[in-house]
């Protein structure tokens, strides 16, 4: 058996013609930026030192509340979210936002 012949249902979908609609790849899509927001949260946390009930003060939220957004599990991600966690965590957070789908989050220094 060949492995690499191996694709994602979505793949072979794909491959026949068939397209998602709209709100699931936006949804879609979604999903995979909290996820990499929750990547760059935890990452910056633990640069910090940071318990998650530590950041969860800064950001007057629950630890647990932490665990979600690190997991990217809490949508949608708002404006707000994004403010408190430049805040808690001393970057700026750019986030790109393009028509094709292909969205970028991404955690700075903050300027002195």
């Amino acid at each position: 058996m060949n492995h690499t012949r191996w694709r994602l249902a979505r793949e072979r979908k794909a491959a026949e013609g068939y397209t998602e609609p709209p709100e699931v790849v936006a949804e879609r899509e979604q999903i995979r930026l909290a996820h990499d927001l929750g990547q760059l949260v935890y990452d910056r946390r633990t640069a910090l030192g940071l318990s998650q009930s530590a950041l969860g003060e800064r950001l007057g939220m629950t630890a647990d509340d932490v665990e979600a957004v690190e997991l990217g599990g809490l949508l949608p991600v708002t404006a707000d979210l994004l403010v408190r966690l430049a805040v808690a965590l001393e970057v700026t957070v750019d986030v790109h936002v393009v028509s094709d789908g292909h969205n970028t989050v991404a955690f700075g220094e903050r300027a002195a």
